[in-house]
């Protein structure tokens, strides 16, 4: 893969990540207390603002076994990471919990539900790693500009896999999604974090379809995500989402893209992030959300009553991104 390392120490920074998990109707739902990280703020060419930012949400259930391979998905873990290309520059920032201390650290090609070969190797920064805790940053060289090219222009087609002795196979993993309007320098990544629903429905009511008849549309959310984020919408029949922080500090979102995540689950949704709270806190510098790994959550079919409202659970982890 001709890729050189190059280590840079992590800094100080809020995450949050997954620490426990609850079941929701069977899914494994993360709460995400924070927690801090010493170190220095690193400085390397590599990093710094410009490039190509990707962001992926890694969860064991993600993985995908091969019969007779090696043992993978891990339930209580998770992770976040972020990768910037630029140039022939791969640079990386990780944070993880709930899974034990990383083996490996690659990047797979390879779609949604399929397994694919290792196109960037970040283990030889394990080794040279000199940090406490839970997180990592660093970054390596690849001479492969059609790769480079793909990662930027085809994130998707990418995941991030995380292996430990426990789960040498993989313990968490996650596709790559492009950050598309938050703009941070990115020896500050690991100031964005993640927030997964702990318990949380989509909420909608019955009325008039197009075409005649009546059929259930979105009409609100009704979630708690970890740290005790509250999510709704504005208003009921509003369709503008809104993240409340316990600090007073809150954004709304408009919805920049959806992604397809498979027949019962809501989809994958990309959002600029408008702040509507105080202007200090922990969403207060938030430019971007990435609602990410969906499951359930979809409207009911068939025929209703008009007016009658119904929440459907689902889980969710948003990725806010500071800008």
């Amino acid at each position: 893969m001709g890729m050189d390392t190059t280590f840079s120490k992590r800094r100080k920074s809020l995450i949050v990540t997954a620490v426990a998990v609850a079941a929701i109707g069977g899914v494994a739902a993360a709460v995400v207390p924070a927690f801090a990280a010493g170190g220095d703020r690193a400085d390397h060419a590599g990093l710094g603002t410009g490039g190509t930012i990707l962001a992926a949400s890694l969860r064991g259930a993600n993985e995908v076994p091969v019969e007779g391979g090696p043992a993978v998905g891990d339930k209580d873990g998770a992770a976040l990471q972020f990768v910037q290309v630029k140039g022939d520059t791969v640079s990386v920032a990780v944070t993880w919990r709930g899974t034990g201390k990383p083996t490996a650290l690659h990047i797979h090609q390879g779609a949604k539900g399929t397994n694919g070969g290792i196109k960037v190797d970040f283990g030889g920064l394990l080794g040279e790693s000199k940090s406490k805790g839970h997180s990592l940053t660093g970054t390596v060289t690849v001479k492969d500009p059609a790769l480079l090219n793909a990662l930027k222009t085809d994130p998707s087609s990418f995941y991030a896999n995380l292996h430990t002795a426990e789960f040498p196979g993989g313990a968490v993993r996650g596709q790559f999604h492009q950050v598309t309007v938050a703009e941070f320098d990115f020896r500050d990544a690991l100031d964005n974090f993640q927030a997964s629903v702990v318990e949380g429905k989509q909420i909608y009511e019955c009325k008039p379809a197009e075409g005649g008849g009546y059929a259930f549309a979105q009409r609100d959310v009704s979630a708690i995500l970890g740290g005790r984020i509250a999510h709704s919408f504005v208003a009921p029949n509003s369709g503008t989402p809104q993240w409340t922080a316990r600090d007073g500090s809150a954004v709304t979102g408009a919805v920049l893209s959806r992604t397809p995540n498979g027949d019962g689950n809501i989809p994958e949704l990309d959002l600029r992030a408008t702040r509507s709270g105080k202007h200090h806190g922990l969403l207060a510098d938030a430019a971007e959300i990435l609602r990410l790994n969906t499951v359930g959550g979809v409207a009911p079919t068939g025929s209703c009553t008009p007016g009658a409202v119904v929440g459907v659970p689902y889980q969710a982890d948003y990725v806010f991104i500071n800008g």
